[in-house]
């Protein structure tokens, strides 16, 4: 997953001596508090200018790069610290593949919500799904005349506020008059906040204040440069947040999951990497060699690789290539992970989408070749986690992070952000996400689902992806054209006595025809294509 959205490096390459950490020292501190102010739907990506805030040690801990015991080491509880899942801002969406003339629903650590666009105060808002009348969910309501959601049940309305503003059964007068300002008929908002093109949300309502006072998670500074060009996917896929948080912090599995899309199995490689620092906040670490990769993990679900490339090309000489890999990994429900993949790369961009009037290169396209990352890891991530659920279920004490070197062999340093992953899941993070409600952690998706729904991809993306949905109905479209057309050229070719005439809508229906399949064919990369490794040469 790691190498999501990127083609593979070139094989001839130079070594390199670049021995840079991946940020700045002073990236990891407390903003001033500040107040949350949204942006509308079509307001371009902006860069916040107050730094980024996460749990972290003034000074983190550095360890020493030549032993892996930070991995393995049984952890001193006393020197571990109760990490707060519910006080982070989670990304849970692309602004721009969010419809602001509908509800979204979306699951974040277990509690249902519904997003929309309040176009009264232009800004987004996410609220409990479920109305205060008879918890009804909002998600499947309108956006009414007044611009406040609609519930579909018995209509009741709601501000941007969550204050109740009509109930269309309560009398003009009396008692019932007065239900529209009572505080239960009001539905609970949750703080939001828009950034660099990504919606977040704090999931406690009771967290205000803090969330005023904490920035969100930001992407690079090279992001916001006109050398850089950026791409970005969602995808909901059906395992669990340390499942994909595992997957996209091994870089060694680029060269065979992913082979022959953006990676190769001839170029696999050791990769020896070190820790830089790890803590309460998460950890970083990187390798020296060429490509140079340097990791770091921002706790909750933030994760960060950039690769570093020197390469030598014929006319312009020596080159160094830069690719940054920012997932966020948002833990949905149990079983259920939503994954959000920002890159950007400072080579090849004509064939990246972009403003530019010479990127062609449709958004939807680059999907295509993303969703195959997905589908390679897809299959391969799902039996494994049949497995540790299969172990906590034989035994209802086990804790797969606590006895991940046991239920696997790790032997070389390659695994090492791995086990820093699963160290940290296990020390701070409870060894899960802090689930609302009553979260069946039994019987998971990946447990029963098949290979056929594990791969869907257009409940999983294309429903959910702007640029994806919008060329899906127009490929169905042009294959509805083409087949008429074809049907209209055949039926025409036994009209005219001329032979010529005869053959050339003859020829116009065969043509038509096989448009039609091929357009067909295409669809198939918005719905469903099959992976199979084996077949992969």
């Amino acid at each position: 997953m790691a190498s999501l959205l990127f083609p593979p490096p070139p094989s001839t390459t130079t070594a390199t001596t670049t021995n840079r950490r991946l940020f700045p020292p002073h990236s990891l501190h407390h903003p001033k508090p500040t107040t949350l102010r949204p942006q509308p739907p079509s307001s371009r990506r902006k860069k916040l200018l107050l730094p980024l805030h996460v749990a972290a040690p003034p000074s983190p801990t550095t360890t020493d790069s030549s032993s892996m015991d930070i991995e393995t080491e049984e952890a001193d509880e006393k020197s571990s610290s109760k990490f707060s899942w519910k006080d982070h801002w989670y990304p849970v969406s692309l602004i721009e593949d969010l419809d602001p003339t509908r509800p979204t629903p979306f699951t974040l650590l277990n509690r249902d919500l519904v997003i929309w666009f309040d176009k009264v105060n232009d800004q987004w808002v996410a609220l409990d799904d479920k109305c205060p009348h008879r918890l009804a969910p909002l998600s499947e309501g309108r956006i009414d005349e007044n611009g406040h959601l609609q519930c579909s049940y018995h209509g009741w309305s709601f501000d941007g506020c969550g204050s109740c503003t009509r109930i269309p059964q309560a009398s003009s007068d009396g008692p019932e008059a007065r239900a529209v300002r009572s505080p239960r008929a009001c539905a609970t908002r949750f703080p939001t906040m828009v950034s660099q093109g990504l919606l977040f949300v704090w999931p406690d309502e009771n967290g205000v204040e803090r969330a005023k006072a904490t920035m969100p998670p930001m992407l690079p500074d090279d992001f916001e440069k006109p050398e850089f060009s950026t791409v970005t996917i969602q995808r909901d896929l059906f395992y669990g947040y340390d499942t994909l948080m595992e997957n996209v912090s091994d870089p060694s599995h680029i060269d065979f999951a992913h082979h022959k899309v953006t990676g190769r199995r001839d170029r696999a490689k050791p990769l020896p990497f070190k820790m830089d620092s790890t803590g309460h906040w998460g950890f970083s670490g990187e390798n020296e060699g060429n490509p140079k990769i340097s990791a770091k993990f921002i706790a909750p679900c933030y994760y960060i690789n950039k690769i570093e490339i020197d390469t030598k090309l014929p006319i312009v000489g020596d080159q160094k290539w830069v690719i940054w890999i920012c997932s966020f990994n948002v833990p949905m429900a149990p079983g259920k992970t939503r994954s959000i993949v920002c890159s950007a790369r400072n080579f090849f961009q004509f064939t990246m989408p972009g403003p530019a009037w010479w990127q062609v290169v449709p958004r939807w396209h680059e999907h295509w070749t993303s969703n195959k990352v997905y589908d390679g890891d897809m299959i391969v991530l799902q039996g494994q986690e049949k497995f540790f659920l299969s172990a906590q279920s034989t035994d209802g004490s086990i804790d797969v992070n606590k006895q991940y070197t046991k239920l696997t062999f790790t032997p070389t340093q390659a695994d090492r952000f791995v086990l820093a992953f699963r160290n940290w899941l296990r020390r701070h993070g409870n060894s899960q996400p802090e689930w609302f409600g009553d979260a069946n952690t039994q019987s998971l998706p990946s447990t029963y689902l098949s290979k056929r729904e594990m791969l869907d991809r257009y409940e999983q993306h294309t429903l959910k992806c702007s640029s994806c949905k919008k060329a899906h109905k127009t490929f169905e479209s042009l294959q509805k054209l083409l087949t008429g057309a074809a049907v209209v050229f055949c039926a025409a070719a036994g009209v005219p006595p001329e032979i010529q005439l005869r053959l050339i809508f003859a020829g116009l229906a065969v043509l038509s025809a096989g448009l039609a399949y091929y357009s067909h064919q295409l669809q198939k990369n918005f719905v469903f294509v099959d992976y199979v490794h084996a077949e992969i040469d």
